[in-house]
């Protein structure tokens, strides 16, 4: 019983590692670069909550902190209190943000 015991422990093990696995993949599901309709601005997801926006009009580029909320993604202003960009995950590759601007992933 002791041996079935043992095979039993290591199938658990070998599960719960492929389950952490599965859901560490699902998680970098944002990450990637995506750009708005007209090419104009850019948001570099990155893993760890980090959103960079580049703009090539003016060679700006702002590294601010993301946070995931279901399809939610709430996109937080480093120098402004409470100034929070709230976009929405369309399918896996369309974000969707305010005044009916879309964002589409150009890059993983």
């Amino acid at each position: 019983m002791l041996k079935g015991s043992a095979e039993m422990t290591w199938r658990a093990r070998g599960l719960l590692i492929g389950v952490t696995l599965l859901l560490s993949a699902c998680g970098d599901g944002l990450v990637g670069t995506y750009e708005d309709s007209m090419g104009l601005t850019q948001l570099r997801f990155e893993r760890g909550g980090v959103v960079v926006q580049s703009s090539d009009l003016g060679g700006v580029e702002r590294q601010m902190r993301y946070e995931l909320d279901g399809d939610r993604i709430r996109v937080r202003h480093p120098d402004v209190d409470g100034a929070t960009l709230v976009l929405t995950r369309v399918d896996d590759k369309t974000l969707s943000g305010p005044m009916g601007v879309t964002y589409r992933r150009v890059s993983h």
